[in-house]
């Protein structure tokens, strides 16, 4: 299904909290429930899921654990499950990230399967990705490209010097094509406020619009968009997915945050 890929870009960008942003950066262990919002065709009946995700903080970068799963209703009366599994460390100094993708659909056969790393060989942001799965893929990333912390980080710091967006390339391992494009909107920027998470209370938060585009010459519609408010310690809530033929909400329905295990 291509909205679980579109779902995974969501995934990444949203989880990881950038290294720059020194104050209340945590790891996290967050659960979101899916519910149908929207239909714009026929072809959808119904929608529902879950995700999960684990931030671990390594001390010298950022460990994710994100699991979805997602069941569409079809006009028809079939079922659709699918279940994915990504899974990712990056340095906190940016430079390498390695990254794990696998989607099975009802029968449990896998549809995607997406392995390797990437480096960013220089501070000019020049870097390369080399897939493990598929077998012996290489290719360049364009200049400037950012792995999900530093996006993130880009994010974080856009809402808090009040800018109204910014677009940054993205490389997060989600598609085996490389480096996507990104949009993001920043919607508002709103200072302490309490929150029915403690963790949350009392931190500043942006409301954002991402867009993710495919880097194709003269392509302007999105594979995905999603909004959410994103809190300074990298925590996500009130997420809107919108996979085009239909919008799902998600709910932050549990949240934890670890002690910190290492000297900041």
């Amino acid at each position: 299904m291509a909205c679980m890929k579109s779902v995974l870009l969501f995934l990444a960008a949203m989880a990881m909290p950038g290294a720059a942003c020194a104050a209340g950066l945590t790891g996290q262990d967050a659960v979101y429930d899916l519910t149908l919002s929207k239909v714009r065709t026929h072809d959808v009946t119904g929608a529902v899921g879950q995700m999960t995700f684990t931030i671990v903080d390594g001390c010298t970068g950022w460990a994710t654990t994100q699991h979805l799963t997602l069941l569409v209703r079809n006009v028809d009366g079939t079922l659709n499950k699918s279940v994915t599994d990504y899974v990712t460390w990056e340095d906190k100094d940016g430079k390498n990230f390695t990254f794990s993708l696998r989607e099975r659909d009802n029968d449990g056969k896998v549809q995607t399967d997406d392995a390797g790393s990437a480096v960013h060989s220089g501070d000019n942001g020049v870097g390369i990705v080399s897939y493990t799965t598929p077998l012996n893929t290489r290719m360049a990333l364009p200049v400037g490209t950012l792995f999900p912390m530093q996006h993130t980080e880009a994010l974080l710091e856009a809402g808090r010097e009040g800018k109204k967006f910014i677009a940054p390339p993205l490389f997060d391992g989600t598609s085996s094509d490389g480096a996507q494009s990104t949009f993001v909107a920043i919607l508002g920027h709103q200072g302490p406020m309490p929150d029915h998470f403690a963790a949350l209370s009392g931190l500043p938060s942006s409301d954002v619009d991402i867009a993710f585009y495919p880097r194709k010459p003269g392509d302007q519609n999105p594979d995905f968009r999603t909004q959410m408010r994103y809190f300074e310690n990298g925590v996500a809530a009130n997420l809107v997915l919108d996979f085009g033929d239909f919008v799902m909400t998600g709910k932050l329905a549990h949240l934890a945050i670890p002690p910190a295990p290492c000297n900041q």
